[in-house]
């Protein structure tokens, strides 16, 4: 006798159907692995005042000799102490007032404008500790809590908690989830993610949650990450 799907079964499945078919819930269920990789094309779709843009969702292996094999660094090098993040915040504070003061507003409005211009979206990866890498499409002035949310919609487990770390040099930074209170919320403009970054994704796991991997329907649609260029 066949076996009745479990409630949390079923509820990923609709998570991924919403997730590939653009948030249409009548839109038909994924059922062949080329229904899967046609339809990330055709994903959710997000909305910053006026514009709306296709978050094009690809999902690649990573495999020896890509790119970010090539490229890759061991976990420890992302792993932060208390000291390093109160440090880092205390930086991203003074160079803030060092930038009120020392750069007239309307030149950085300038500058931000050019840069808005210059790029119009960008393209951003987040390798996962099972060599998948998610890659998703943004715009320069969306929050970056819009980075947290994309992953955690492509997730198995949607409860778990975690970090996305940009392997900045000489040391990674956290890309803020949320906004301290009394700021405005960080964009990716704000981060230097545009046009392009490849993120890391740090699970913080507990007895009960654990990274489990992105969404079945995903990793149908995956694909070999291409070589990285010579």
């Amino acid at each position: 006798m066949d076996q009745v799907p479990s409630e949390a079964k079923l509820n990923g499945i609709r998570r991924a159907v919403l997730l590939l078919e653009g948030q249409h819930p009548s839109a038909p269920p994924v059922k062949a692995e080329a229904e899967a990789k046609e339809s990330c094309s055709n994903v959710a779709h997000v909305q910053e005042g006026a514009k709306t843009i296709d978050r094009q969702i690809r999902v690649f292996v990573s495999v020896p000799g890509s790119s970010v094999a090539q490229n890759d660094v061991p976990d420890s090098f992302y792993k932060l102490s208390g000291e390093e993040i109160r440090n880092e915040a205390k930086m991203r504070r003074e160079r803030l007032e060092q930038s009120r003061l020392l750069i007239p507003k309307s030149y950085k409005e300038k500058q931000a404008l050019a840069a808005r211009q210059k790029y119009k979206q960008a393209v951003i990866r987040v390798q996962f500790p099972d060599r998948m890498i998610l890659q998703g499409v943004f715009l320069p002035g969306e929050a970056t809590s819009s980075l947290y949310e994309f992953v955690t919609s492509a997730l198995k487990q949607p409860g778990l908690e975690f970090e996305l770390i940009s392997p900045a040099i000489p040391k990674p930074r956290v890309v803020p989830h949320f906004p301290n209170p009394g700021e405005r919320a960080r964009t990716l403009q704000d981060e230097e993610l545009v046009p392009s970054a490849l993120l890391k994704f740090i699970p913080q796991e507990t007895d009960s949650v654990v990274f489990t991997g992105l969404l079945d329907e995903l990793l149908m649609a995956s694909e070999p990450l291409p070589p990285a260029s010579q």
